[in-house]
């Protein structure tokens, strides 16, 4: 029965999405290119976590955010739908597909644990069937699946300028106590990004600088916490190399705020070692903890969190939203990135924010006690909650 529901839903998605969309993608093909200005910016969706109906507040921040920065690539980072309802994808992907803006994706440790009827490689079909979906899996016999590198052409279209790499960090693992902990990018995909980025390079006579997205921090998230020699429950993590961390966030070493104790997997099987051996990975960008909202250079490579989109799980409005990256060609080396907040976008007028979930006189203190906070961090520091 659950192989003729999947069957039947997937013909579902194919009928809706040929009926909805009956022309070609209007920027013709999977071909990423600067802009003549030079510029390329990219648009970062982490953790909407919805189920169908999904929460307006959602729709309306994903719609408004568009709208906002008119992005050339929407990137959605995992525990994106958490439904078998198909349905549920109309809600996150129509307002990209409605733009006409190509997107792509990876999943996260809820996508396909929430489906009894579909696995991470039949959820790639379903997204396929949206006009402007980039989204492929470059090596089938990779863990996980869609790992896989989106090249970005300069504006002339004579070379690669850029690189998106998109990495699987799969759902959860077992550690060898027998532990459920999270899942991690493996060694098959290090080695993958090797040979590609190695390839890139030989291709076009240089590194390729790039970013990557994925879903789950990396273990070395905790490099920018004490390490420490004893267990104190709830606050510490132990990793399979025998390391124990606990949460005391060095603030010396990041920008922005840490509401909870970062959830990385238990196991490390070098990706990071990797980013620093080539050279060519700007900064890894993730989501996974929905109300961390930072940035962290270790040992010279950028680890991004990014804030969930989320209502329907659970979220801060401080920093609940999404994340712009503005790539420039002149300067590809360089790359800047800023949060837009739910709260920021409700305040505006025409917002549909307000009121869903929150008031506007709620947004607009959020917006107050923020902008507060902010000018605490100039003279005092970066901002987390002790756990």
């Amino acid at each position: 029965m659950k192989k003729f529901m999947k069957t039947l839903s997937l013909i579902m998605v194919s009928i809706m999405r040929i009926s909805a969309f009956p022309l070609a993608f209007a920027s013709g093909g999977t071909d990423l290119k600067f802009n003549d200005d030079g510029k390329f910016v990219i648009l970062q969706f982490a953790d909407c976590q919805d189920v169908y109906p999904a929460k307006e507040a959602m729709v309306a921040l994903i719609n408004e955010s568009l709208d906002f920065v008119n992005p050339d690539l929407v990137v959605f980072t995992g525990d994106n739908v958490v439904t078998d309802d198909i349905r549920a994808y109309d809600e996150i992907l129509n307002p990209v597909v409605n733009r006409g803006i190509p997107f792509t994706h990876c999943y996260g440790n809820h996508d396909a644990e929430n489906s009894e009827l579909f696995t991470r490689d039949d959820l790639l079909a379903i997204y396929q069937q949206y006009p402007g979906c980039l989204t492929y899996d470059d090596d089938p016999s990779l863990s996980g699946s869609c790992t896989h590198n989106l090249p970005i052409r300069s504006s002339d279209g004579s070379r690669v300028a850029f690189n998106i790499w998109m990495f699987d960090s799969g759902d959860y693992m077992v550690d060898s106590k027998g532990n459920r902990g999270y899942g991690c990018v493996r060694a098959d995909q290090v080695e993958w990004y090797r040979n590609k980025s190695m390839q890139l390079e030989t291709e076009n006579g240089a590194l390729v600088p790039s970013l990557a997205f994925q879903h789950i921090v990396p273990q070395e998230i905790f490099e920018i916490f004490y390490k420490s020699p004893i267990a104190i429950d709830t606050i510490t993590m132990e990793f399979e190399d025998g390391s124990v961390y606990s949460y005391v966030p060095d603030f010396s070493k990041f920008e922005g705020y840490i509401f909870e104790p970062p959830c990385p997997s238990p196991y490390n099987f070098g990706q990071w070692d990797a980013f620093i051996e080539r050279g060519d990975v700007l900064a890894l960008a993730v989501g996974h903890d929905h109300t961390n909202c930072f940035i962290a250079d270790i040992r010279g490579v950028d680890l991004i969190n990014t804030p969930g989109a989320s209502w329907h799980s659970y979220g801060n409005d401080l920093v609940r939203g999404c994340r712009v990256f503005v790539l420039d060609e002149n300067d590809p080396w360089n790359y800047e990135t800023y949060v837009v907040t739910a709260s920021e976008l409700a305040i505006v007028d025409g917002s549909q924010i307000p009121d869903k979930e929150d008031s506007l006189a709620n947004y607009w203190t959020v917006v107050i006690f923020k902008k507060l906070l902010d000018y605490f961090r100039v003279f005092v520091g970066n901002f987390s909650l002790p756990f």
